[in-house]
C-alpha cells in the first residue's frame, strides 16, 4: 500500500498533481495525505502584542484551510470512484518544508507529489517556488512533479536520464519499478556523456546500474552532450513519446548542473511531462 503526501495551495495545478498522484497505483490501495500551509498569511497578520487576537486569528485560518481542504477531498473522491483510497487531510502554519518533514516521520510516507507552474527552463520549474525548498531541505524522499498542463495519461514510457557518476548499489529504485509495473510501462536509460568512450567509472556504475534493473526489461540510449544536455534530454523525450522524466538530485549529478545553467540553455527545456526527482538516498 503506498502512502502519498501531496500539499496544495487550492489552485488547478495542485489538483493536477493529486489527481496524477491518485493514478499512480491504481490496482492497490493508496493512502493520501493532503496538506496545506497557511504559513504566509498568518505571519503577515500576527499582532506582536495582541496574544488573544493571534489566538483568533490562527482558528480562524485554520477552520478556512480545513473546509477548502474538505472540498478538494469531496472532489478527488467524486472523481477516483473507482479506485481505493483514503484521503487524510493536514493543516498547519509551519513551513512548508516543515510541515512535510514532520509528516514524512510520523505517518511512514512514501513519495510526495506537488503541482508546478511548469515554466519553460526546468530550473524555472523549481526556482521561485516550494519545489526547491523541498528538495534541498525535507528529508530524503521521492518527488513527483507534475507540470500545469500535464497530460493526465497513465506512464507509459519512462526515462531515466544519468550521467552515470554514482554508485548505483547504494541508490534504490524501487519506486521506478513499481510505477513500470503498474501501468506496464517501458524505461528508457538515457546516459548523457561528454566523452568519446566512457571511463572505468561510467562503466562500473552501468554494470551496477544494470545489476539494480536486473527484474525489469528496458533499453539503454547513449545521448551525446555536445548540443548541451538539456537539449539532448528535449530531443529525446519529444522523439520517443516519454511521459515520466526520471532524475536523481545529487551534489555533482545532472540535475545539479541544470542550476547553474543560465535561463537561455535551460529555456530550451520544455518541462511539459511530470518529473520523478529520486534524492541520493531514502
Amino acid at each position: 500500500m503506498a502512502h502519498i503526501l501531496v500539499p496544495t495551495d487550492f489552485s488547478d495545478n495542485a489538483y493536477n498533481a493529486l489527481y496524477y498522484a491518485t493514478r499512480l497505483y491504481p490496482n492497490e490501495k493508496c493512502e493520501i495525505t493532503l496538506i496545506h500551509t497557511f504559513e504566509d498569511q498568518f505571519s503577515s497578520s500576527t499582532s506582536r502584542v495582541d496574544i488573544g487576537r493571534n489566538e483568533k486569528l490562527y482558528e480562524d485560518l485554520e477552520r478556512n484551510a480545513l473546509q477548502k481542504l474538505s472540498a478538494v477531498k469531496e472532489k478527488i473522491e467524486e472523481d477516483s470512484e473507482s479506485l481505493n483510497i483514503d484521503i487524510a487531510i493536514v493543516t498547519s502554519a509551519q513551513p512548508l518544508h516543515k510541515m512535510v518533514n514532520r509528516i514524512i516521520a510520523d505517518r511512514n510516507i512514501d513519495f510526495v507529489a506537488m503541482g508546478t507552474k511548469g515554466a519553460s527552463g526546468l530550473k524555472e520549474v523549481f526556482v521561485g517556488t516550494q519545489a526547491v525548498k523541498l528538495i534541498n531541505n525535507v528529508k530524503p524522499i521521492p518527488l513527483f512533479l507534475v507540470p500545469a498542463g500535464a497530460q493526465q495519461g497513465l506512464p507509459s514510457n519512462i526515462a531515466y536520464a544519468t550521467d552515470l557518476k554514482i554508485d548505483y548499489a547504494q541508490y534504490p529504485l524501487e519506486i521506478v519499478k513499481e510505477v513500470m509495473r503498474a501501468h506496464k510501462a517501458k524505461l528508457h536509460i538515457t546516459h548523457i556523456y561528454n566523452q568519446i568512450s566512457p571511463g572505468n567509472t561510467v562503466e562500473n556504475n552501468y554494470r551496477k546500474l544494470k545489476d539494480k534493473l536486473a527484474d525489469v526489461e528496458y533499453n539503454t540510449h547513449w545521448l551525446s552532450s555536445e548540443t548541451g544536455m538539456e537539449t539532448a534530454v528535449t530531443t529525446f523525450v519529444s522523439e520517443h513519446k516519454i511521459d515520466l522524466l526520471v532524475l536523481m538530485f545529487h551534489k555533482s549529478g545532472f540535475l545539479k548542473k541544470i542550476f547553474k545553467k543560465s535561463f537561455v540553455e535551460t529555456s530550451c527545456f520544455h518541462t511539459h511531462i511530470p518529473l520523478l526527482v529520486l534524492p541520493e538516498s531514502y
